[in-house]
């Protein structure tokens, strides 16, 4: 029985099809950090910086609040475990009192996620009179928390401004294996967001 030789014009559909594909795959790869950076920043009536991180988000909050994007900041800090007898909120609060400008506080945070942190940043607004508020996080976090802070608390109107941490490089993410790291574990956290975390029945803070 003779064998039936390939069609050239299929071939050639294949292996267009085929690189059309490959190009498309390289190209979402090396978007996907980018993909998770929002960074636009409104003025509102306070700034509130994320817990975790390094030092540059409270830095970057104080430079926008320097520009006008707001007269007051809330720094968001650790105050589930103690070291050497005082908890990160501790030590954030007496940093404050020292050196931070006029206007700034402590928001003790208990919980290790930012789904959780929104229950007590709820906690501290509602002792503001505020209807706004900036988020300054870390680059590769900004997509996802302000997605969480809008779901869960939408009585107030969200923005968000990234700290480019020196850590992350969201257009070489795949260079380095710390980059790599970094975009990964936020992939791994978004996604487990928008499919299963958003959809609970207890989601919306009221």
């Amino acid at each position: 029985m003779q064998e039936k030789t390939p069609n050239p014009p299929m071939i050639l559909k294949r292996l267009v099809v085929l690189t059309i594909v490959i190009v498309i795959a390289v190209w979402l790869l090396s978007h996907a950090a980018s993909f998770l950076v929002l960074n636009d920043p409104r003025p509102a009536d306070v700034i509130l910086v994320l817990a975790g991180g390094t030092d540059a988000r409270y830095e970057h909050a104080v430079a926008l609040q320097k520009a006008g994007f707001a007269e007051r900041i809330i720094l968001d800090a650790d105050a589930s475990r103690d070291r050497f007898g005082k908890s990160d909120a501790d030590m954030a609060a007496d940093f404050l009192r020292a050196y931070g400008p006029l206007g700034s506080e402590v928001c003790p945070i208990r919980e290790d996620s930012t789904f959780g942190e929104t229950v007590d940043v709820k906690r501290c607004l509602e002792r503001q009179n505020v209807h706004s508020a900036l988020i300054v996080t870390s680059d590769f976090h900004t997509r996802r928390a302000i997605s969480i802070f809008h779901k869960r608390l939408p009585q107030y109107e969200w923005s968000v401004a990234a700290e480019s941490a020196p850590y992350h490089n969201s257009e070489q993410w795949w260079r380095h294996r710390r980059w790599a790291k970094a975009a990964l574990d936020e992939w791994e956290k978004y996604l487990w967001w928008k499919l299963v975390d958003q959809w609970g029945s207890n989601v919306v803070l009221n």
